[in-house]
């Protein structure tokens, strides 16, 4: 069990442990959700700070020291998700955290009582000595039979992007590959885990592709903008070289056509 305990913690945390300082220890960790960010998204408490880490490079991360932080207080706004809200002096920090398994219950219910711990207040309903301070939601039948249908479509998607990733179907295979994994995501942790490692890779590979082509672009223009100059300046060569030649062949013209006349009368 602590195998894949270390197992997850290095493919989700594995970026945020190079950050940490080495006397820092982590305390627990769950996945959130940012309302209005797409990216998955980690609220991790370690004895010296609250960081909430969105999978994405092109969003920062919040880094509140825990000697900063007041209370937090929960908002119980659907029976699948809780908010919370972190407040500190001067900041706020909110996040959303799934209740739909007892999984991500206890998970969300070991950050908030790490914090506690801390010295950070909590709302008065709130148990940290409880396994589960916040109770998962109940599944009946139809939550079940959206889990069915969540792992038909998810396992189809990861098909489709094998297809496209074989040289016979072109197709964006990556990108499929983590849409399959975000739909499975809602249904099982390992998805989970995978999705924040798999969607920190992509915006990666997204942001290089973007950064290259920005440059083959810049590189093209240049090009045409010096091909554009050399063909100006030909052009110009040529004009200026045909002047004399045609004034050189006109005096010559006039030269020779003047001698005759001039011999006739003469001789006249």
């Amino acid at each position: 069990m602590g195998s894949v305990v270390r197992f997850r913690e290095g493919l989700v945390l594995g970026p945020l442990r190079a950050e940490f300082d080495p006397e820092e220890s982590l305390l627990a960790w769950t996945h959130a959700k940012v309302p209005g960010v797409r990216a998955p998204a980690v609220l991790v408490v370690t004895d010296q700070r609250c960081l909430l880490h969105i999978a994405s490079p092109t969003v920062a991360d919040t880094h509140t020291q825990l000697g900063s932080l007041v209370r937090f207080d929960l908002d119980r706004a659907t029976p699948e998700t809780v908010g919370v809200r972190l407040n500190g002096h001067g900041e706020e920090v909110v996040a959303e955290l799934s209740l739909t398994t007892r999984a991500r219950s206890r998970a969300a219910g070991r950050v908030l009582s790490a914090l506690v711990r801390q010295n950070v207040g909590a709302p008065a309903t709130f148990d940290p000595s409880k396994t589960s301070p916040l109770p998962p939601v109940p599944r009946g039948v139809k939550d079940h039979a959206r889990r069915v249908w969540v792992t038909v479509v998810g396992v189809l998607v990861l098909v489709l992007s094998l297809a496209f990733a074989s040289p016979f179907l072109p197709g964006p295979g990556a990108l499929t590959a983590v849409a399959g994994i975000a739909i499975l995501a809602r249904e099982y942790e390992w998805a989970r885990d995978l999705h924040v490692w798999a969607n920190r890779q992509a915006e990666r590979f997204v942001a290089w592709a973007r950064a290259l082509w920005s440059r083959r672009s810049r590189e093209d223009t240049h090009l045409r903008s010096a091909d554009g100059q050399h063909g100006g300046s030909d052009g110009s060569g040529g004009g200026s070289g045909g002047g004399p030649g045609a004034s050189s062949g006109g005096d010559s013209g006039a030269s020779s056509g003047g001698g005759p006349d001039e011999s006739y009368e003469r001789a006249g």
